[in-house]
């Protein structure tokens, strides 16, 4: 009957470890979990949809590019509500592609972007201070 193995008890220091293991396994997932949420609230929130308030921070600082990139994520996201940024944002960009164009000589195109910026401008209302500077800047 000997044959039978014996059981020996097990070194603390080993259930100590092992103890310590398993903790921490379970802190590693509740941290990661907790990123995870985090991202994706992060991410929810920053879905580009520029108010006009932001894109007037954009027009103070000069950030041309900044407001064309923000027209085109809010017509992306479906919030045009800021008509006036949107079609200042279309008169910065039909103004430089008119001037690109008149310059390379294409006046067919040319004339279609100087029609765009008349449109645009007709829309922006009270934002039409910030067209006479990209006059100036693109020197029509």
């Amino acid at each position: 009957m000997r044959n039978k193995k014996e059981r020996k008890p097990k070194d603390p220091v080993i259930i100590a470890l092992d103890v310590t293991i398993v903790i921490l396994m379970i802190a590693m997932l509740f941290v990661g979990e907790k990123a995870v949420i985090y991202k994706l609230v992060v991410d929810s929130n920053a879905s580009f949809a520029q108010d006009a308030s932001m894109m007037s921070f954009e027009l103070q600082r000069g950030d041309h590019a900044a407001l064309i990139q923000d027209k085109y994520m809010n017509e992306f996201n479906g919030n045009t509500k800021p008509v006036a940024y949107n079609s200042l944002a279309d008169y910065v960009e039909a103004s430089f592609l008119y001037k690109i164009y008149d310059t390379k000589g294409y006046t067919d195109r040319a004339n279609k972007q100087k029609d765009a910026c008349d449109e645009a401008r007709a829309n922006m209302s009270e934002l039409g201070v910030f067209a006479d500077k990209i006059d100036r800047m693109f020197a029509k």
